[in-house]
């Protein structure tokens, strides 16, 4: 890596997300050479052919937002940028880059005085030079230049002993034992690496469960191979997930299938699961996700866990082959931010509106490597289902995990024992560097509008807003409570002519179940049309894409531009009850008039 260097920049704003960097629908292509084209591309579909080897980017706030995809990194290295300069990183992409060797820089000042086409000149470390001015910029941590001046992970790996993959992590001295003043997060860490932790510090975190997707699994798969590991930590700690190309419906899909099956052939990887379902319901169904546990998977929105009280994050299809091949990784300690709701919820309004107003609050940058601690009367009311859809969405503000302490509910649902985690609960002496106090009963139906998941307004403001398409489902709102209100809304209506309704479970069992109680049904009868079990329209990759300047109501977690479809889409991210109201209404609709 050099240290001193000149280089042209290209100039974005804030919040460019990963779905701007590279649209979903390029994933499965066989190259990152061949994907380079596409970059920017629903927001600047000319700046990929201006690019050249030894450009780099300036941006605004929480540069590569979204989706864990480290294709958003890589393929910037592929097209020769030289390094990406902004206020703030989203903190998936932080590490995607780093472990692709891609230098990042994070500079407040350089965005507001440079211009694009403008020459910078970086000392790494020190400062940026413009103007005639320098710009102080932070220095690098011990790991993140070992893996910066190896040229990424996979060669610092490779020098990695392997003879000491799958051994055991030492005696852990504070094993099942409360520690006082400390964070849910904090304790979770010192419990899985025998450390007392404080934010800030960098451990090395004993992984419990590594969950694997079909859409990265080649990268893994070389990845892996190109570490030099010849067989995983553990095969009854790894899960494979083939839930979001199955069925497949581009020319590449089926290789990713391939290489999902060839994880169980090749390492004895126990765990794959084909066609069940969205992962992060079938973690909480089949238990890689419970309490007390470390999780990584290839999924942002594996944050989901912390609904039963894991610590569980998201990583790039590098790091998950360095997990898979040593079994560890290393893990800033984030500092952490508590959200109180106390009281009883409104009729019509859902766990899906309490994250969407703290979402509008905190902003998407507002929780940037944070975890966020959910607690209080209104938390404890609700069920394991609600806990998870908020937990799914605290990644949209950029944390690094979303907590919940595990209570009753928690081992009925997982079905353990609660003395095997009574050492896990919220601490009066811990120390948060800030507290969001809720009156339960101030909250009402909201939406996120386009194009931003923090565009939040109470969804009576758009009412009347004609809408084209509504999706009920997706790993935030595809659980079986989620089908059941909007079976109540649409119980004897039929849905507005004009309206698509497209309604995917969140897993086989779900579908059972809702089959089983007349859910489906109910929502057929409606108009409905209800698909298999799978990531769904949520990806943006198969049946139900829009056009033109479409209006969406979806129950999903992302409205980023050009995510379903046409740039010029909008879609408004919404509660099952609201989008079941927007359907029958044909328009943005309150739905407590229905209930």
């Amino acid at each position: 890596m050099e240290e001193r260097f000149e280089t042209r920049v290209w100039r974005l704003g804030d919040n460019i997300d990963t779905d701007i960097i590279m649209m979903t629908k390029y994933l499965a292509m066989p190259s990152l050479g061949e994907m380079v084209s596409h970059l920017f591309e629903p927001l600047r579909p000319e700046l990929a052919a201006k690019l050249c080897p030894g450009d780099s980017i300036v941006a605004g706030e929480n540069f590569g937002c979204g989706s864990s995809r480290e294709m958003a990194a890589s393929v910037l290295k592929a097209a020769g940028i030289r390094c990406v300069i902004a206020k703030s990183f989203a903190k998936i992409f932080f590490r995607n880059a780093i472990n692709n060797g891609l230098l990042l820089i994070e500079c407040q000042e350089l965005y507001e005085v440079c211009r694009e086409g403008d020459s910078v000149e970086v000392e790494v470390g020190r400062a940026i030079f413009h103007g005639g001015k320098a710009y102080p910029i932070p220095a690098f941590g011990r790991e993140v230049m070992e893996i910066l001046r190896c040229g990424g992970l996979v060669e610092r790996m490779k020098a990695l002993d392997k003879t000491a993959v799958g051994a055991p992590p030492p005696p852990n001295p504070y094993r099942n034992r409360h520690q006082k003043g400390h964070t849910l997060a904090e304790q979770l860490l010192i419990q899985n690496t025998g450390v007392l932790v404080r934010p800030g510090d960098v451990v090395t975190a004993w992984v419990d469960e590594a969950v694997l997707h079909d859409i990265y699994a080649p990268y893994i798969f070389r990845q892996f191979r190109m570490m030099g590991f010849d067989r995983v930590y553990d095969p009854e700690r790894v899960t494979v997930m083939v839930d979001h190309l199955y069925p497949t419906c581009l020319d590449d899909d089926p290789r990713c299938f391939r290489y999902s099956r060839r994880f169980q052939d090749e390492y004895g990887v126990r765990r794959l699961y084909v066609a069940e379902g969205i992962s992060h319901q079938i973690a909480l169904e089949q238990g890689q996700a419970s309490p007390g546990k470390v999780v990584f998977g290839t999924d942002s929105h594996t944050t989901t866990y912390g609904a039963v009280g894991a610590f569980a994050t998201g990583v790039g299809y590098t790091e998950m082959a360095a997990i898979i091949g040593s079994g560890r990784l290393w893990v800033r300690v984030p500092s952490a931010i508590k959200v109180v709701v106390n009281g009883t919820l409104p009729k019509g309004v859902f766990p899906k509106d309490v994250i969407l107003r703290v979402l509008g609050d905190l902003s998407a940058a507002g929780a940037i490597y944070r975890s966020l601690e959910f607690t209080g009367s209104a938390i404890e009311q609700m069920s394991v289902s609600g806990r998870a859809a908020i937990a799914n969405m605290a990644v949209e503000c950029g944390a690094k995990v979303a907590l919940f302490a595990p209570d009753a509910k928690t081992a009925a649902f997982c079905k353990r024992d609660p003395a095997e985690f009574d050492w896990l609960y919220f601490d009066d002496e811990a120390r948060y560097e800030r507290v969001l106090t809720y009156d339960a009963g101030t909250f009402q139906p909201y939406l996120a509008c386009p194009y931003s998941v923090d565009n939040v307004r109470p969804a009576a403001e758009e009412a009347g807003t004609p809408v084209d398409q509504v999706f009920l489902g997706s790993c935030t709102n595809g659980r079986l409570e989620d089908l059941a209100v909007a079976a109540k809304i649409l119980e004897g209506r039929r849905i507005s002519p004009f309206v698509r309704l497209i309604v995917t479970p969140g897993s086989k069992a779900v579908y059972r179940e809702a089959a089983r109680l007349g859910y489906l049904k109910t929502l057929i009868q409606a108009g409905a049309m209800v698909t298999h079990p799978y990531c769904s329209l949520c990806q943006g990759r198969s049946g139900g894409l829009v056009s033109g300047e479409q209006v969406v109501v979806g129950t999903h977690n992302r409205n980023f531009i050009g995510r379903m479809g046409s740039p010029k889409a909008r879609t408004y991210l919404a509660s099952p009850a609201v989008a079941a109201a927007s359907a029958l209404e044909g328009r943005i609709a309150d739905p407590r008039d229905y209930l």
